[in-house]
């Protein structure tokens, strides 16, 4: 069996703009350079300590299915988070970064691991996915 190595997350929006900005101004990652598509834009997105993995942003086509419903665009709090489908992130700076997320008037929920040391923040991008950021560079989670 081959042995995998991760490649990209892709998530379809109908704002690539939005959404792009979003994870650059929130998130700190960076636009690399993309393919060109006739009729749709792309964003491929990294974050600079971790070059090797991506984040395809997709324009959704209209006409291929009806636009997705994430959590937080069906109104569920981001207290639900911790149990739903989220990407995860991990921060030097938790405290700076959540103050941030406030400064942006961002919806949140905010928890602390039972070891007492791992604070966690989750919320969700402008398409209603879920994001965590975390304290730990560990993969604890949830």
């Amino acid at each position: 069996m081959a042995t995998l190595q991760f490649n990209h997350i892709a998530r379809e929006t109908s704002d690539v703009a939005r959404l792009a900005g979003f994870y650059e101004a929130v998130l700190g990652f960076e636009r690399v350079p993309s393919p060109t598509y006739s009729g749709f834009q792309v964003a491929w997105l990294r974050l600079p300590k971790s070059p090797d993995v991506l984040l395809h942003l997709i324009e959704r086509d209209p006409a291929a299915a009806p636009e997705a419903v994430g959590p937080g665009a069906a109104g569920a709090p981001p207290s639900q988070l911790p149990r739903r489908h989220h990407l995860a992130f991990s921060v030097a700076d938790y405290d700076g970064f959540v103050t941030g997320l406030k400064a942006r008037g961002t919806e949140l929920f905010e928890k602390t691991q039972p070891d007492g040391r791992t604070r966690q923040v989750f919320f969700f991008d402008p398409d209603g996915n879920g994001l965590e950021v975390t304290s730990s560079s560990g993969t604890e989670d949830k």
